[in-house]
């Protein structure tokens, strides 16, 4: 099996070395929304001033795969 790896950025480089052995391209992109929910939840209220963090999914050769960007701010008064 093939295996992804999840980078993030934050303002920080946080790099996959590991990697997720996945069945192909659509299971990584299905475990990416999955992966970057649970990074959001974690965040919880931090999320709202933290700007924008990135998550890129590229295969074994560094391939890019998808990539999901987030934003979000805090127009409250």
């Amino acid at each position: 099996m093939p295996r992804y790896f999840f980078n993030v950025r934050d303002g920080t480089e946080y790099l996959d070395r590991v990697g997720t052995e996945l069945a192909g391209p659509d299971a990584a992109r299905a475990e990416a929304v999955r992966t970057a929910g649970a990074i959001l939840k974690d965040l919880g209220s931090e999320f709202w001033n933290s700007g924008e963090w990135i998550m890129r999914v590229t295969d074994e050769s560094g391939a890019a795969v998808c990539t999901l960007r987030f934003s979000a701010g805090n127009d409250a008064p």
